[in-house]
């Protein structure tokens, strides 16, 4: 029962920290913008439901938020108001993940799901990545650009399904005991979390090595296009044989951090570079608070709907907007 009580006060902690950063963000908006009319800061105000619906879908799924946002950004936005850049989309894209991801990677510290020098070290080693593609997105000519969201999209659909397939693999791995982690040389780990279950697991060599790689690229894509992280680490972390659950924490502790890191270089760049349009501050202040309160409400959603029906309709989703990417591709002069 202490336990049991302590998990709860320690969720309420993180969940009112969680809105306070968030009311920071709104407040320093409203400081630091000065607008004369509030209609300027409302004017996106139908943006707060989509919001709420694409945090809810990307989180219950374990997706990258900007996976859906960025596409949303470049191809459906344009039919509700005055289109944006592909860069502008990566940028809207990038910020409004970093609140959603921190809201959830916050609550996964929480509750005991997450490695902590797993996600240093993973962290660390995809920053150089992230720096390198988030400053080539001022270089990368916008069918390019283009192109990769559509890959991306592609191997995202590709990774959803494999990574079901890696789960089930490890899964039958701890229930016929076929791995004993004191043959396995490394340094050996155990974690408690805060329900009470036990994890038991070996960081390798082989394994830091799968994961660099599975973040190095992934970093590179999330600078560039603003997602791509958070899908490749979590295979390598799968891969490299950490728990399921402490891998999903994890993953999504150093995606949160990449994806902060990339958003205040896409910021710095538009704010100093000659001819970058300006971020549409407006609309993050109707996306910001709504990925927050779906990263906090997912947890409750995917209790009560069937991910796999989920997973097929994301899956259709992406190689749908992929596609559309590839036709606007074509349609460049």
């Amino acid at each position: 029962m202490p336990q049991f009580r302590h998990h709860i006060l320690t969720q309420r902690n993180v969940r009112i920290g969680t809105f306070a950063v968030v009311i920071f963000f709104l407040s320093t908006l409203l400081l630091t913008i000065h607008h004369d009319s509030w209609l300027y800061w409302l004017s996106y105000w139908w943006m707060f439901p989509i919001a709420l619906v694409i945090a809810l879908t990307v989180n219950t799924l374990g997706v990258s938020g900007a996976s859906l946002f960025v596409p949303f950004f470049i191809l459906i936005f344009p039919f509700l108001a005055t289109p944006f850049t592909p860069a502008q989309s990566v940028q809207l894209g990038l910020i409004t993940e970093s609140f959603g991801l921190s809201s959830s990677a916050f609550a996964f510290l929480a509750f005991g799901l997450v490695d902590k020098k797993l996600a240093v070290i993973s962290a660390l080693g995809a920053v150089p990545f992230v720096i390198g593609g988030a400053l080539l997105t001022i270089f990368i000519p916008k069918a390019i650009l283009l192109s990769m969201i559509a890959v991306l999209l592609v191997v995202s659909v590709v990774l959803i399904r494999y990574k079901k397939h890696f789960e089930r693999s490890r899964e039958a791995e701890l229930t016929q005991k076929k791995i004993d982690t004191k043959q396995v040389v490394g340094e050996q780990v155990t974690m408690l979390s805060q329900d009470g279950k036990q994890y038991q697991y070996c960081r390798t060599k082989n394994g830091y090595k799968k994961r660099f790689f599975g973040y190095g690229l992934g970093g590179f894509f999330q600078g560039a296009a603003g997602f791509g992280i958070g899908e490749l680490g979590i295979i390598s972390m799968i891969m490299s044989r950490i728990p399921i659950r402490i891998a999903i924490g994890t993953s999504h502790l150093v995606v949160a951090s990449t994806a902060i890191l990339a958003s205040i270089i896409h910021v710095f760049v538009s704010t100093t570079a000659s001819g970058s349009e300006p971020i549409p501050w407006n609309l993050l202040f109707m996306t910001v608070p709504a990925v927050v309160i779906g990263g906090q409400l997912a947890p409750f959603v995917a209790a009560k709907l069937s991910t796999k029906s989920l997973e097929k309709f994301i899956s259709v989703l992406f190689i749908g907007i992929a596609s559309a990417l590839i036709l606007l591709v074509l349609q460049e002069p």
